[in-house]
């Protein structure tokens, strides 16, 4: 996995509620999202583009777009003690994604007992709208709510 640092951009270096986020999922640090902000308004996200995310017109492949936009939704719950997962989406695709990153929040909507809603926007580095989403997520589990404040303050969306 590349790291951000080498890429050029701030990467969120390792302390314990990061630790604890990657223990919850694993297959969004493989895949080179990063968790940068997951409070209770909103969780941040950032993805480098590269080629392994790309389709055949070297744009990013929108299986790819909302697979990022799922993560950061579901980790925007997990400030509200909520361990979820996806029931449903529907997904805007606005532009071709392209450019060497892309930003993405998650705006909880609705917390409830058994059913959350969570607004996505995600953006080029451009600050270009490239995607609208709405995810609706099961509660599976009730769980301490984990915070992580902005790590870089200069990065904003």
């Amino acid at each position: 996995m590349a790291s951000l640092d080498k890429e050029g951009l701030y990467y969120v270096k390792e302390d314990p509620q990061l630790g604890k986020i990657r223990g919850l999922d694993p297959w969004a640090v493989e895949n080179g999202i990063h968790l940068i902000r997951m409070e209770q308004d909103a969780a941040e996200g950032i993805m480098m583009i590269r080629k392994s995310n790309q389709q055949q017109y070297g744009t990013v492949h929108g299986g790819v777009l909302v697979a990022f936009a799922d993560t950061i939704a579901g980790h925007s719950l997990a400030p509200h003690g909520r361990m979820c997962v996806t029931q449903g989406s529907t997904v805007n695709f606005l532009r071709p994604a392209a450019g060497a990153y892309l930003f993405c929040r998650a705006t909880p909507l609705q917390v409830g007992s058994r059913i959350c809603v969570v607004s996505v926007e995600q953006r080029n580095d451009r600050d270009e709208l490239i995607t609208t989403a709405l995810f609706t997520f099961a509660v599976v589990k009730r769980m301490d709510p984990i915070l992580l404040p902005p790590k870089h303050p200069g990065l904003s969306f």
